[in-house]
């Protein structure tokens, strides 16, 4: 019965502990690590920018949580849709100028083991926490607070991997990892890098020519024609399919790290953000870097730059139009420039 009473009180104080501590101890904002304090302050000047980062996309009417990767490190419940009542979380009092609301959840939550797997939700996946529905989760960790370059800080990286749960739940994944072209088919790409440094320059000036970047977007047109008639197909279905899922996303990415005054650009790299299209191929050559790079990175950033070019263009509905033709089909990036010019 000695034993029993001990194996009870230790249980009891399992289950009470982390809820007292939860609730009575560091509830104010000045109280929390500097980690967590930068990453509610990053996600609180991204929610009072509310930029327009997509047509629907209404990321700052989503709840957030938000767990830091350490073990048992805290969890976040961000803006959840109604007043959270529960013995396993509590109100954290921010600063009064703060527009968001953040719920800390108790370290013995019984969901809590639902999140251990992954850094974010995945397509397939449905999380629901404390009456909150379809929750959009993501864990932290030192990149989530690099100092520059690196798509994987906390906004951006939220931002472009909620984009895939959010609105891009029937678009056909297929990805060019795993692949490789041959020389003449790689010569072809490097063709077409060497018109997208032209489309990215004009792309980045304040003020565009747009009768040059349209020209240089004819060039593009031009370039890819030849690379359908001279590359296998199925990889270069599975590249531009890439680039289309992958290259919205890192576009939305982009524009939510600018709205918090975050570095981030087409063909960063986390040492270095003076990168050119032209230089990838060259450098492969050199056996710097593999093939694998294309899927890895590169499409991503070919895809955000032709997003910003239609923007700069002022294509019609081109998101949209991405939208609905994706739905359990594909529709490329490509394929909507190429419509246009037809």
């Amino acid at each position: 019965m000695k034993k029993l009473k001990i194996i009870l009180l230790i249980i009891v104080l399992l289950i009470i502990f982390p809820i007292g501590f939860n609730k009575l101890f560091k509830t104010d904002y000045s109280s929390l690590s500097e980690n967590n304090k930068q990453i509610l302050s990053e996600y609180d000047k991204f929610y009072a920018k509310n930029p327009n980062l997509w047509n629907n996309y209404d990321l700052n009417k989503k709840t957030i949580v938000v767990l830091d990767k350490n073990f048992m490190g805290d969890l976040f419940i961000i803006n959840p849709q109604k007043e959270i009542r529960s013995l396993f979380a509590t109100r954290i009092k921010l600063p009064d100028s703060y527009k968001i609301k953040v719920y800390r959840v108790s370290k013995n939550y019984p969901k809590r083991i639902q999140y251990i797997m992954g850094n974010f939700n995945t397509k397939d996946k449905v999380y629901n926490i404390l009456g909150e529905k379809n929750i959009f989760y993501v864990k932290t960790d030192e990149d989530s607070l690099a100092p520059k370059f690196n798509s994987k800080r906390f906004v951006p990286f939220l931002s472009h991997e909620a984009f895939h749960y959010y609105m891009q739940q029937n678009w056909t994944d297929l990805t060019f990892r795993g692949m490789s072209y041959s020389d003449s088919e790689i010569a072809l790409l490097d063709e077409e890098y060497k018109i997208l440094d032209k489309i990215k320059d004009e792309v980045e000036k304040e003020t565009s020519d747009k009768d040059l970047l349209d020209s240089h977007l004819k060039e593009y047109v031009s370039i890819m024609k030849k690379r359908k008639e001279n590359t296998d197909k199925e990889k270069l279905k599975a590249e531009l399919a890439e680039e289309t899922i992958e290259g919205t996303a890192q576009y939305v990415g982009i524009k939510s790290a600018k709205s918090v005054d975050y570095d981030l650009g087409i063909l960063y790299f986390t040492n270095t953000n003076k990168v050119k299209f032209s230089e990838i191929v060259p450098t492969m050559k050199q056996g710097k870097v593999d093939q694998s790079i294309i899927g890895s990175h590169i499409v991503y950033d070919s895809g955000a730059l032709l997003c910003f070019a239609m923007d700069k263009l002022d294509f019609l509905d081109w998101q949209q139009t991405l939208i609905e033709n994706n739905n359990n089909s594909i529709y490329t990036i490509n394929d909507l420039i190429e419509d246009h010019y037809n």
